[in-house]
């Protein structure tokens, strides 16, 4: 079910409180902390925005084009690639991660009259692909989340992340392959609303195919997130 572009992460990555599972596996849901009148993330590794006013934005921003690494290798003759796929496994070589993916959901919470969304990362060491997002091979934004600091800590590195380096994603045994186009280390905890939904808007759906993993930094306080967007290699 494709949901409203209203169910933004904004505040990232998770740390404790409120419980949930889904599909056997068990996820958190932060508290929000208050300041100035205005919710703003709690200090942990769960992905809240808060949805007070403004336009939302249609699409996610664009990014910049990269030359694909394969295109030296012509493509098979009659070969179609696969779309519509659920992703399941996440491998990134350039920080040696190899770790299943699982869905993840978002959980409504009610504040002050007002309403908010937060996606849920699992609590293990997995990848969280936000079940909204586009499937793999089709176009879309496909959204992945994780821990950083507890959990397996299955994204702890991914803030070392450059331009160029390779993203593999499978489901089954077919693979999709992506290269990181952008790398964001962006300003959340207790910024302003405008900000945050600002950061937000890279986990809106997209006019093209792309990936983007997110997740929190740094580990002893997460007043930043990770934003890694990578395009297909086809």
């Amino acid at each position: 079910m494709k949901l409203n572009w209203m169910i933004l992460l904004g505040s990232l990555l998770v740390v404790a409180g409120l419980a949930n599972s889904f599909l056997g596996a068990r996820q958190t849901a932060s508290p929000f902390d208050v300041a100035d009148g205005e919710v703003v993330q709690a200090s942990d590794n769960s992905f809240d925005i808060p949805l007070l006013r403004g336009s939302p934005p249609e699409v996610a921003p664009p990014v910049p084009r990269l030359e694909a690494l394969s295109s030296s290798q012509p493509a098979q003759a009659g070969a179609e690639r696969p779309a519509g796929l659920v992703p399941d496994r996440l491998v990134i070589p350039a920080i040696n991660l190899d770790a299943p993916i699982v869905p993840t959901q978002v959980k409504k919470i009610e504040y002050q009259g007002q309403t908010y969304y937060q996606w849920l990362a699992p609590n293990q060491p997995a990848a969280g692909w936000h079940d909204s997002s586009a499937l793999l091979g089709e176009p879309g934004n496909t959204v992945l989340n994780g821990h950083h600091n507890v959990y397996g800590k299955v994204f702890k590195d991914l803030v070392d992340l450059h331009e160029g380096d390779l993203i593999e994603v499978y489901s089954g045994n077919v693979l999709f392959k992506y290269q990181v186009a952008l790398a964001m280390l962006l300003p959340e905890r207790y910024r302003s609303l405008s900000v945050r939904l600002e950061n937000a808007r890279w986990i809106l759906p997209t006019q093209d195919e792309r990936l983007t993993l997110i997740t929190c930094w740094p580990p002893e306080s997460n007043t930043h997130r990770v934003i890694i967007v990578a395009l297909p290699v086809k």
